[in-house]
């Protein structure tokens, strides 16, 4: 059609355009009332005009119109709509690029897509649709170039019309539940550059035959999947090939030499996998190759000389394998090396001298190695080092002064080395310190006047030579949560400074030579949950100002020369669990109080004018024994007055009470996440006390049958004195947690019911309760192996979800097996939410103001520094598979102030011919019958390692779920003599 002809077309037929605008609009209308669900908001500007504008809907937020005002773009990211996308869309037909990321949709796809013809760009990453995916869809949509649908829950098996779609360029499936093998068709994509399959659950062999898409420049398929064999050696002959990641996906054998050929290749990721032989030296031929990563496998020799002539590495990973030898010179000599990490090896000798030459290092660890020699000087001579981890080596000598001028620096860990000499003054000064561990060494000297580093986190030298008084500028240091000083040879007072400092929540002064009294500024709004100041040659009394630190968890005061009366208010700190006041020179009669009632007798051992509490002569004691039963006789009086008072008043008191509770029940509302053929009153109804099935530190579970027949769970929260039922942290923590994610191991929050003071949250109903109850109760025998087993893989799943696929990041913080649910198939649901985080910086650890969880199942970490982070949830979830292994709660029957995780260590250190399969023999519940020992033995290993004292230590929720998915094979087969 001509210019003149398009011209007389639109002059006489107007209304025309009109009517398709109108059709945008109304179509744009249709599409919000059904992306935006009941607890969802957003497109709030997603309105009909007033007056009618036929333009107006391109002016909605994320809307892009063409030249005759037709919809071509819709871009709407991070808007929490928690809807579905209904089949409207398959109206705008004119539609190039669709972007619906990180919006919490759900549902299907809607097949009308396959209308929409002009697409080139589809992005519907982040949200939770779910279902078979409609791979006929896709057929039409000729002009595709871009297809993600990264982390949703899609199943079955891999499309494979995709391969039809001749202009399609980036492929990313990724991060759902797409199950069976890769399609040898797949070789067949002509245009291909992209191909992103990792985080499904895809198995069988890798097909060689990708090596055969033309353009290929990026395949991921790890993480997740399952595969069997090992890494094709065709891969070598994909000459385009820029990044290859095959992490964390099973794969076994030798890496082939024929990757080598990849001259175009920039990052190698191969980790977490069972690689064996050694680093081919063919590998010399990545030119380009700036990224490797070979971690977590293993392999095993030495690091080839000719990689010498990979001068574009800037990250090196080999740590957690059977690498050895010494370090090759040329590793100092690489020009770009950025990240070197080889911890956990056998590589001997020293660290090349002239490493951090370049000017590039930014972070090395090489813990865990035999390395020994000196440390280099040059490690931050470009002033870029931030990390710096060289503990459980040989190195000996002085740590060199130029380290202690490198500004960079956040992270300094050289404990247990055989180090020397005094500590460089500089660390004191450096302003982004915040983290210090020179314990287990053997340093001397006294510490500098000087302290300014206010970053500082935590501070350890324990177990060193270290002399002269602690600086009162350690003051100075306001940032400071974790002192440890202890095993040195400090002397004078302890600095009244030390306790100002408002984030301590560590301190640890035990084996030194200090005196004087405790401080009396020790309470002053402190966070302390740890205080141990034994072994030195404190006196005085204990300063009663202690008894007020609402947090402190352990209180040493052991091995000094304390004297005065026992202060009773300690047994009142119900924060407190342990406590040793053994050896000093107590007097008076033994407060019997609270904790002290309960507390062992060799916790206050030592102590030769200490009176037991039931003592019928106390010598110390100045108060006589009949004014004590008088005074004993007058509490009896005034509780016997108090008592027939509030039984004349309780009927008053009662008809107050259920006036007020029929008038609040007029003003409930019901919120529901999905349709609920239920009312208010149905709910209601069921709060009874014959339907009680759960109570707890967050309130009380009903189990509630709906008149249409459901079960529903229905939590009433305990509620915390706030006016408004709203401000209730438990219950804003689960709403906006469970309100967001969808995850078939994450118990589903229907609904709630609110009024002004309370709130009932509306779950899915599990009819076998919690797992704790099934392990720890009668029917904990019926629980056998195959079921505990895949229990803690499909809470692992649940959890890994939590962390590494939600954005932001959701920590749980109250991990423990009665927050696992278990429904009619026994298959896991991790529940309880009330105390969840949401962590924008998943690599990020935060500072909580008190402990919240379940005793036993607390972290180290936390318990001390209040700090919590991804790796909290691993300990608890570490101490619930020592549960599943041993049937045993986590605390109680083990003695006092011990838990499951220091009985598991003792029983099994106590062995007189350790090994794996002992200690799992010595601690496996004895109901447990024909379980396979190896996997037992494969269990009881992730679980220790979930539990170690140092989070660093601890695995990774997504490697934990890799772990428990790809056992040894040995583990698959039961003995069944056990």
């Amino acid at each position: 059609m001509t210019n003149k002809s398009s011209l007389l077309f639109l002059f006489l037929f107007p209304q025309l355009i009109f009517l398709h605008a109108y059709s945008d609009l109304d179509t744009l209308l249709n599409l919000k009332s059904s992306l935006v669900g009941p607890s969802g908001s957003g497109l709030h500007d997603w309105v009909a005009p007033q007056p009618s504008n036929p333009y107006a809907h391109c002016s909605f937020s994320g809307v892009t119109c063409d030249a005759n005002s037709h919809v071509i773009s819709l871009n709407i990211t991070n808007v929490p709509l928690f809807g579905t996308l209904s089949s409207d869309i398959g109206l705008l037909d004119k539609l190039i690029n669709l972007t619906l990321a990180a919006n919490n949709l759900t549902g299907p796809l809607p097949s009308e897509m396959s209308k929409l013809t002009s697409l080139k760009n589809v992005n519907l990453s982040w949200n939770g649709f779910n279902g078979t995916f409609p791979s006929e869809m896709v057929l039409k949509l000729t002009e595709l170039e871009v297809f993600d649908v990264y982390n949703n829950n899609f199943m079955g098996n891999l499309p494979g019309e995709f391969v039809k779609l001749k202009k399609l360029k980036f492929l990313k499936l990724a991060g759902n539940y797409f199950s069976g093998e890769i399609p040898e068709i797949y070789s067949e994509f002509n245009s291909l550059t992209h191909l992103a399959l990792q985080g499904n659950s895809l198995t069988g062999r890798i097909p060689a035959s990708l090596a055969m898409i033309p353009n290929l420049e990026e395949l991921y398929l790890g993480y997740f999947n399952v595969y069997e064999g090992g890494i094709p050696p065709e891969f070598g002959t994909i000459s385009t090939l820029q990044l290859l990641d095959l992490g964390m996906c099973n794969l076994t054998g030798e890496i082939p030499a024929s990757l080598g050929n990849l001259k175009h290749l920039h990052t190698l990721f191969l980790q977490v996998n069972n690689l064996t032989g050694n680093i081919p030296p063919e590998l010399s031929g990545l030119i380009s190759l700036m990224s490797l990563d070979l971690s977590i496998n293993n392999l095993s020799g030495e690091i080839p000389e000719t990689f010498s002539e990979l001068t574009n590495l800037t990250l090196i990973n080999l740590f957690q394998n059977k690498f050895q030898g010494p370090l090759p010179k040329f590793i100092g000599d690489l020009p770009n090396l950025e990240v070197l990490q080889i911890w956990n090896n056998n590589f001997t000798l020293g660290l090349p001298e002239n490493l951090g030459t370049s000017g590039r290092l930014i972070l090395l660890d090489v813990t865990k190695n035999h390395i020994t020699g000196t440390i280099p000087k040059n490690l931050c001579q470009g002033g870029r080092l931030k990390t710096l981890i060289l503990m459980d080596n040989y190195f000996y000598g002085p740590i060199p002064n130029e380290l202690g001028e490198c500004m960079s620096l956040t992270r300094i860990r050289i404990k247990k080395n055989f180090l020397n000499g005094t500590i460089p003054s500089g660390f004191f000064k450096l302003p982004m310190l915040d983290m210090m561990e020179l314990n287990d060494n053997f340093f001397t000297g006294e510490l500098p006047d000087e302290i300014t580093a206010t970053s500082l986190g935590s501070v350890d030298l324990s177990n060193n030579w270290i002399t002269g008084k602690i600086p009162r500028e350690i003051g100075n240091l306001i940032n400071l949560e974790i002192l440890s000083l202890d095993m040195n040879k400090f002397y004078g007072e302890i600095p009244r400074e030390v306790f100002d400092l408002k984030k301590l929540s560590k301190l640890n002064f035990s084996g030194n030579g200090l005196s004087g009294g405790i401080p009396v500024s020790i309470e002053r709004d402190s966070h302390l949950t740890f205080i141990d100041l034994s072994r030195n040659s404190l006196d005085g009394e204990i300063p009663k100002s202690i008894c007020g630190i609402q947090n402190l968890n352990v209180l040493n005061l052991s091995s000094n020369k304390l004297d005065g009366e026992i202060p009773g208010e300690i047994g009142l700190m119900k924060s407190l669990t342990i406590l040793d006041l053994s050896y000093n020179d107590f007097t008076g009669r033994r407060p019997s109080v609270g904790l002290l009632k309960d507390l062992d007798d060799r916790f206050f051992a030592g102590n030769p004018k200490l009176c037991p509490p039931r003592a019928t002569f106390c010598p110390s004691v100045s108060s006589p024994h009949n004014s004590h039963n008088k005074s004993h006789l007058s509490k009896i009086v005034i509780l016997i007055i108090v008592l027939i008072t509030i039984l004349s008043l309780l009927p008053g008191i009662l008809f107050m009470f259920r006036r007020r509770r029929l008038e609040k029940s007029k003003a409930w509302r019901l919120t529901a996440f999905q349709r609920l053929d239920f009312r208010v009153e149905d709910v209601l109804e069921c709060l009874k006390e014959e339907n009680i099935i759960g109570k707890g530190g967050a309130g009380t579970v009903y189990r509630g049958s709906m008149s249409n027949g459901i079960d529903v769970a229905i939590k009433r929260l305990i509620a915390r004195g706030n006016s408004n039922s709203h401000n209730d942290r438990g219950f804003m923590a689960e709403i906006q947690t469970l309100g967001r994610i969808r995850h078939r191991n994450i118990v589903r929050l229907i609904g709630y019911v609110s009024n002004k003071d309370t709130n009932l949250l509306l779950y899915e109903y599990m009819s076998h309760g919690s797992l704790g109850e099934m392990i720890h109760g009668s029917k904990g025998a019926h629980l056998q192996w195959e079921s505990r087993y895949r229990i803690a893989v499909e809470a692992a799943k649940g959890l890994c979800y939590l962390h590494h696929d939600c954005s932001p990041s959701i920590i749980h913080r109250d991990v423990k097996s009665n927050n696992i649910l278990l429904d009619s198939d026994y298959e896991a649901h991790v529940a309880d939410f009330g105390l969840a985080k949401f962590f924008h910086d998943a690599g990020a650890s935060e500072c909580m103001s008190s402990i919240a969880g379940s005793y036993g199942y607390i972290a180290p970490e936390y318990a001390y520094t209040l700090k919590v982070d991804q790796k909290s949830d691993v300990y608890s979830f570490g101490v619930v598979l020592l549960e599943l292994i041993t049937g045993r709660k986590p605390v109680g029957g083990f003695g006092d102030g011990v838990d499951i995780v220091r009985w598991v260590r003792k029983t099994t250190s106590e062995l007189s011919q350790p090994s794996d399969v002992a200690s799992v023999l010595a601690v496996v519940d004895s109901r447990l019958t024909g379980y396979p020992l190896t996997g037992a033995v494969n269990l009881f290993k992730i679980a220790m390692l979930c539990v170690e004292d140092e989070s660093s230590a601890r695995p990774t929720m997504r490697e934990v779920v890799h772990m428990l998915t790809n056992p040894p094979k040995s583990a698959l087969n039961h003995l069944t003599s056990l």
